[in-house]
């Protein structure tokens, strides 16, 4: 589509001190499970306050190790959003559990907590809130719901590295909770997850389970290969230490950015609400009904500029929408999302000309639309 993206969506945020370090490790010959895993563990744990954080492959992966450590059975709900990558579900399906789908807020991309008691069961043994481009989700009343009727809360925090809620980080607030390092991420590794928790009996289980089930003289349970390895670590470390200043500029980038795009009456940036401190994972921004996404990318790809979608609503992803039968009508503002959100670049060093770049190729686009609509 068009020429190739002089502007990026993304760019991980690599520098030299990450390439010494993977260096370094490479050349220890201790390239799994050594001591560098280890310190990232530690160093990330303290960052977020808490005592335990368990390393593994993938965000998706913690997902899982999150699903299996908090005891979730095969037939067992955990009620998940239906605006989500399909990591979210999907880690719930393949062991055997239920997703149970909760709609959007009206005017939000998170799950609407106003809707989740009408969706519990018997069966339901779980929420996993997600949050969403890094907005933090209505946490007070995720938990409210879950101590009424007992359930676990596993914050899908894959986005939410440095966010917070009611100035609490996001990841700390359920029982426990999942992170993603992937490229898109503030924080990357590559691939890479984390699964968070204050309970050291559930740390030891993800510990074993990402090891095949090994447990300092045996194999307690059928686990797997979900291991960090050290050179995936060492660059964690290095982004780590720079993390607090690099999240700082983005709040400051996406404050310059949303200030030019003002006066673009067909989009606006999709925000949090005052008791949320976004890290701006996503600049994630919202159409009106009339332009047509697909046409607006297609132009901005003309132009040198890389978008994507938003998100998914996954009820209605094949696999999904065939099994369980649902409907576009049963998830309005989810399905309204899913076709109306976009992703516009942001990363470390876009230069305020770039900025302005993508906005007057914007702008430029609003001209099509007037023709169009005139």
């Amino acid at each position: 589509m068009g020429k190739s993206s002089e502007i990026r969506l993304t760019r991980p945020n690599i520098s030299q001190p990450e390439i010494e370090a993977v260096t370094q490790v490479l050349l220890s010959g201790m390239l799994v499970s050594g001591p560098v895993v280890e310190r990232f563990e530690k160093m990330l744990a303290d960052y977020l306050g808490l005592p335990y954080a368990v390393c593994v492959s993938s965000g998706t992966a913690a997902l899982h190790l999150s699903l299996l450590s908090a005891d979730i059975k095969p037939g067992d709900e955990v009620l998940v959003p239906a605006l989500s990558f399909p990591a979210t579900a999907n880690t719930v399906e393949i062991i055997g559990a239920v997703p149970i789908f909760i709609d959007c807020q009206p005017d939000g991309v998170n799950l609407d907590a106003e809707k989740l008691e009408n969706k519990i069961s018997p069966r339901s043994k779980a929420i996993m809130p997600v949050h969403a481009f890094g907005i933090p989700a209505e946490m007070d009343r995720i938990l409210s719901v879950a101590k009424k009727y007992n359930l676990v809360v596993i914050e899908d925090a894959a986005c939410a590295l440095g966010s917070k809620y009611n100035n609490v980080y996001c990841g700390t607030i359920g029982e426990l909770a999942a992170f993603s390092f992937h490229p898109r991420k503030l924080l990357t590794t590559g691939e890479g997850g984390a699964v968070i928790s204050s309970d050291q009996s559930t740390i030891n289980l993800v510990k074993s389970l990402r090891n095949h089930g090994y447990d300092g003289d045996d194999f307690r349970y059928p686990g797997f290969n979900y291991r960090m390895t050290d050179f995936q670590a060492g660059m964690g470390l290095m982004q780590l230490e720079k993390f607090s200043s690099m999240l700082e500029e983005r709040k400051k980038m996406a404050a310059d950015y949303k200030s030019m795009l003002q006066d673009i009456e067909w989009l606006k940036v999709i925000e949090a609400g005052p008791e949320a401190q976004p890290n701006i994972q996503t600049f994630i921004v919202k159409l009106d009904k009339y332009v047509d996404r697909k046409s607006l990318m297609k132009y901005l790809g003309m132009h040198g500029i890389e978008t994507t979608i938003g998100s998914y609503c996954l009820p209605l992803m094949r696999y999904y929408r065939l099994r369980y039968g649902y409907r576009p009508e049963e998830f309005p503002h989810a399905f309204d999302n899913y076709n109306r959100l976009l992703s516009l670049p942001l990363y470390k060093g876009m230069s305020t000309q770039e900025m302005e770049k993508v906005v007057r190729a914007l702008k430029s686009f609003t001209v099509k639309i007037e023709k169009v609509n005139g």
